[in-house]
């Protein structure tokens, strides 16, 4: 319920900021529960920290209204890393060059 009901919620608000929203997520990491949304701008520029904290600001008093969270929960508005999307989500790029590095050098056996 807590996912369909903020998914619902950013898919109505999201548009009208410039922001397209990929997933919501409530999970519990070490005891604490973590409240999700991982968006990306809809003019596929780089997202900034301020773009997470004006969605997050907004849904963070939507969510203190609507009070249907039981759980004391931690409020993320993440931007979606290249390394945190899965492949079948990048298609939209499909035919598109990108420059890629990794953080490690890789080895031919990872290849």
């Amino acid at each position: 319920m807590e996912v369909e009901r903020t998914q619902a919620y950013l898919e109505e608000i999201l548009p009208e900021m410039g922001y397209v929203l990929d997933s919501v997520t409530f999970t519990k990491e070490a005891g604490t529960h973590y409240l999700r949304a991982f968006i990306f701008r809809d003019d596929e520029a780089d997202m900034t920290v301020e773009d997470c904290a004006m969605v997050s600001r907004r849904l963070s008093k939507w969510l203190d209204k609507e009070d249907f969270i039981q759980e004391e929960y931690i409020l993320e508005v993440c931007s979606l890393g290249f390394k945190d999307r899965p492949g079948e989500e990048l298609s939209e790029w499909n035919g598109e060059e990108e420059e890629l590095s990794t953080e490690e050098p890789s080895t031919e056996e990872d290849r």
